[in-house]
């Protein structure tokens, strides 16, 4: 129990311990503060902000789930329930009283973990990504390697009152958008088939694993399929 504590007592900024450094969030080989713990750098979560939601979710995924908080200077914090808000943009926590909380010390990077699938699912704060910063909030790191591949989800809520009812309800409606970080610059994909013009190196052998695979871009894993195919070609050179 007490072990389960200190691993909730986890979001301190940490500027006065470690340097800012550049961390390869894909990578499984970060520093594990597990003796250090600081006191919640957080505020309560007002649980009113969503009652009368009736269609959508402001998170990533409604149930918690558990992760690994990589703070600005590099340091992890492991075994952390976690919510992402992509609404506003928040990252919230379960305090160490059991209550929702939400983070406002500097957070490089998120990786959630499915209990059930066993699938992760790695955020990248736009602070951290080159060219981010008029889209701001939390990226999906998607495939890395020579170039890597973000989704940034859009949630937009509507209000609405139904004819009749006192009671104004909100929905909330989801869609995304890709980019891929090449030299340094992160680029927005509007198309799918543009992807092949925007990696000059390898264009033909693109557009031929599009036309073999027959990819039109329809979810995730066929964008990530395409770029991991993409980092393998340079990884073989």
């Amino acid at each position: 129990m007490k072990q389960f504590l200190y691993c909730l007592l986890f979001i301190q900024t940490l500027a006065g311990h470690a340097q800012l450094k550049t961390v390869d969030v894909g990578k499984e080989n970060l520093p594990i503060t597990a003796n250090l713990f600081y006191s919640v750098g957080g505020q309560p979560f007002n649980n009113y902000k969503y009652v009368r939601l009736t269609e959508g979710t402001p998170y990533f995924r409604e149930e918690w789930m558990g992760g690994k908080v990589i703070m600005s200077g590099g340091f992890a914090y492991d075994s952390i329930y976690l919510r992402l808000d992509l609404v506003d943009n928040e990252l919230h926590y379960i305090g160490p009283d059991g209550r929702e909380m939400i983070a406002n010390s500097p957070v490089r990077a998120v990786v959630l973990s499915d209990s059930i699938t066993g699938a992760r699912y790695t955020f990248v704060h736009s602070d951290y990504i080159p060219g981010a910063a008029r889209n701001s909030g939390w990226y999906q790191m998607l495939d890395t390697g020579n170039v890597t591949l973000y989704k940034r989800y859009v949630k937009l809520m509507n209000e609405d009152k139904p004819y009749g009812s006192a009671v104004t309800e909100q929905k909330i409606s989801t869609s995304g958008n890709y980019f891929l970080l090449v030299n340094g610059q992160l680029v927005s994909i509007r198309k799918f088939k543009d992807i092949a013009g925007l990696l000059p190196q390898k264009k033909e052998e693109i557009k031929n694993y599009i036309n073999l695979q027959n990819l039109s871009g329809k979810n995730d894993a066929e964008y990530r399929s395409l770029i991991n195919y993409y980092n393998s070609l340079l990884a073989a050179q």
